[in-house]
């Protein structure tokens, strides 16, 4: 009895385990493949019946203008005048001159900066006070238009472009420094934005 015992147990290990298991995976893969094929056009007959796809607006930004005109060379001074940029968009810096009026109001260091893009120039009026109360005096002095960035701004998050107007000319203040500009062409407010002060 032990060996038929023995030949039974023996003859059902050796059969092949049954392939119902290859045909169960292979329809379930079928059926998952059906599925999302299902799905697919489903939901793409619906999107297609509900109207064309919405458009997207893409707003694309000007590069900055490359100057056609190199800047004139200008000599070492303080730090506040090295400072003051060469370049801004198309505009160079071509000439540099101290500022009296400025100076007259309290400013330490002051410079009338012109700036030209071969064709028409801009002039920057640019001065340094010893402390922040010192420049807010004196920028309510010179008449800071309403919405220019003054004396209690961050110029971290400068507001690009700045207020609509006429765009002849714009005046800021960047803690102990006053800037002001005057472009015949109305190029203020671009210039302003690119100004790295």
């Amino acid at each position: 009895m032990r060996d038929e015992e023995s030949t039974a147990r023996h003859s059902v290990e050796d059969t092949p385990p049954s392939r119902t298991w290859l045909w169960a995976s292979l329809l379930a893969v079928a059926m998952m493949v059906a599925a999302a094929l299902l799905y697919f056009f489903v939901v793409r007959e619906k999107n297609l019946a509900s109207g064309p796809l919405p458009t997207r607006t893409v707003t694309v930004e000007a590069s900055s203008p490359v100057p056609s005109i190199s800047p004139s060379p200008r000599e070492q001074g303080t730090a506040f005048y090295d400072r003051l940029p060469d370049t801004v968009g198309a505009y160079v810096l071509i000439g540099t001159a101290a500022n009296p009026e400025w100076e007259a109001l309290g400013a330490f260091d002051a410079y009338t900066v012109t700036y030209s893009d071969g064709v028409d120039q801009i002039t920057l009026l640019a001065g340094q006070w010893r402390s922040d109360s010192a420049a807010a005096e004196a920028f309510e002095s010179l008449g800071g238009p309403e919405g220019w960035p003054g004396p209690d701004s961050d110029l971290a998050s400068k507001n690009c472009p700045p207020p609509a107007g006429e765009d002849t000319g714009a005046i800021w203040v960047n803690r102990t420094a006053i800037f002001k500009i005057d472009t015949p062409k109305g190029e203020a407010a671009q210039f302003f934005c690119r100004m790295p002060m």
